[in-house]
């Protein structure tokens, strides 16, 4: 884009501010004279490179921003998951859906992991053994359906 062409739209634009900066008054200012002097053109030729550099800085400011609500987002979606996965365990366990119940438990839990330094160890080895055996028991599962599957689809093709 030629600069007399950026100008004209940029003048445009200033002028449908609210409230311009000093500096774009300035440029719009120094742009309606229809014959400047050199002193004059030296100075719009300023302010219009000032002019961009503050559009780039606006630029960045908003690639910034958008960057760090990218970021908060992902961190809020990483905390629900969490929250998900915490329910689905106590789900999982079948354990009474109460919120003074499961706080308490998990009061008692640290409690108990003061008195004895080994019990979290344990309690941890015990519910990882408790989850793979779930886990492993949801594949046997899927993987049955897939072969009842199967074989209706073998039978169904199959001639009488």
């Amino acid at each position: 884009m030629a600069k007399a062409e950026w100008l004209t739209q940029h003048v445009q634009y200033i002028k449908g501010l609210k409230s311009p900066t000093a500096t774009q008054s300035l440029l719009v200012e120094l742009a309606a004279i229809p014959n400047p002097t050199a002193q004059e053109s030296r100075q719009l030729d300023k302010l219009v490179r000032l002019e961009k550099i503050n559009q780039k800085a606006d630029a960045m400011r908003a690639e910034a921003a958008r960057m760090l609500s990218a970021r908060r987002e992902d961190q809020r979606k990483a905390r629900t998951r969490e929250l998900i996965e915490l329910g689905g365990i106590v789900s999982m366990v079948n354990f009474p859906v109460d919120r003074g119940t499961l706080t308490g438990a998990l009061l008692w839990a640290l409690d108990q992991f003061g008195a004895d330094d080994d019990l979290q160890h344990t309690l941890k080895k015990r519910g990882d053994t408790f989850i793979a055996q779930r886990e492993n028991e949801k594949k046997v599962e899927t993987q049955g359906s897939a072969e009842v599957a199967a074989e209706a689809a073998a039978a169904e093709k199959a001639p009488a």
